[in-house]
């Protein structure tokens, strides 16, 4: 494809984006991906990207960089790095400036990181999806993959507290990372006060996230919006938490891996593989390819596949269960989600 239509075609994307952040109540995100839409420049640097999604990977990499002390006027404009923030709709020239000069850094991060927003609020939906999984299969003990797993954390939902707003507090009362939720509609999600059992969890990801490595936590952190405090909280918290007792995560890719993994599973329990917003970076062959994993699998058990993938023009998340045995899929549909996690609204 040539460069100018490869350039306008991110352009779109960046365009597309600056409506997801409008929905998502980040002001700065917005003016930042309307004004990269058109600005061939920033553009050129974005397209140095190792892997979609490109604009969640460009702001990131600028934030990442601003947290570790480039001094740059453009830190006035986010909330992460001031208390009075400058107003978004001024802030396009600086990010443009920002990038300039500091081209080669920027190329370097979009080549080699990748987007591994681990949204500890998700664990507010996954809970009450593993207490229906568990409750299906008869409270037999959940052994847990998580797909992109980033650093792990959702792996550890057992260990945080919830507010279930207007039915009562849920999890580990005396857990550092509380969640609130907000419960929509007339149907109660199932969350009963003590988390099922969990006899196996793990996680896979091309590049798993250290917490107890500065450089990778603080790249964590730059993948929160600015602006968005409660996550930001909730992930520290969420970090400092597992650098204590560390979830087991595999590296590598899922499509080669996974076999192994799935074989380990400890039989007599119900397994549960899930993914949060990650099937976004598989092409369509290898998401194929993935269902062709998971169906060997439920050849030797019954397999769970809990899935959470956002869709383009929706401002909420389909939770999807499908039962599968014998490579027989059985979908149902069992909550509409906020993207992060703010709200849920069952409907199984």
């Amino acid at each position: 494809m040539p460069d100018g239509e490869r350039l306008c075609e991110l352009g779109n994307v960046f365009a597309r984006f600056a409506e997801e952040a409008s929905s998502g109540g980040c002001p700065l995100y917005t003016a930042l991906a309307e004004g990269v839409s058109d600005d061939t420049r920033v553009l050129d640097i974005a397209s140095s990207a190792r892997r979609p999604p490109v604009p969640n990977l460009l702001f990131a990499a600028v934030h990442y960089l601003l947290l570790r002390g480039a001094a740059h006027a453009l830190s006035s404009f986010y909330a992460s790095l001031t208390p009075d923030p400058n107003p978004a709709v001024d802030s396009y020239p600086y990010f443009h400036d920002f990038c300039m000069a500091h081209d080669s850094k920027l190329r370097h991060l979009m080549s080699t990181r990748l987007v591994q927003t681990n949204e500890v609020a998700r664990c507010s939906y996954l809970r009450p999806a593993f207490a229906f999984i568990a409750d299906e299969m008869q409270g037999r003990p959940l052994s847990l993959v998580d797909v992109g797993a980033s650093a792990g954390l959702n792996l550890l939902w057992d260990r945080y507290a919830y507010d279930y707003k207007g039915h009562g507090l849920a999890g580990d009362r005396n857990s550092s990372v509380r969640i609130a939720v907000e419960i929509r509609g007339d149907n109660r999600p199932p969350i009963p006060h003590d988390s099922p059992s969990v006899a196996f969890r793990i996680g896979v990801d091309l590049n798993p996230v250290d917490v107890t490595n500065p450089d990778s936590a603080l790249w964590l952190r730059a993948l929160v919006w600015p602006g968005h405090v409660r996550r930001a909280d909730q992930i520290q918290a969420a970090m400092s938490l597992a650098s204590n007792n560390p979830p087991a995560l595999v590296a590598g890719n899922a499509l080669n891996v996974l076999p192994a993994i799935l074989g380990g599973v400890p039989p007599q329990t119900a397994l549960c593989i899930f993914h949060n917003h990650a099937l976004n970076q598989f092409s369509q062959e290898d998401r194929r390819l993935f269902s062709v994993v998971v169906d060997e699998c439920s050849k030797d058990r019954e397999v769970y596949l809990l899935s959470a993938e956002g869709r383009r023009g929706q401002n909420f998340v389909n939770l999807d269960l499908a039962r599968i045995r014998n490579g027989d899929r059985s979908v149902r549909e069992l909550a509409k989600v906020a993207p992060h996690g703010k709200w849920l609204e069952w409907t199984a």
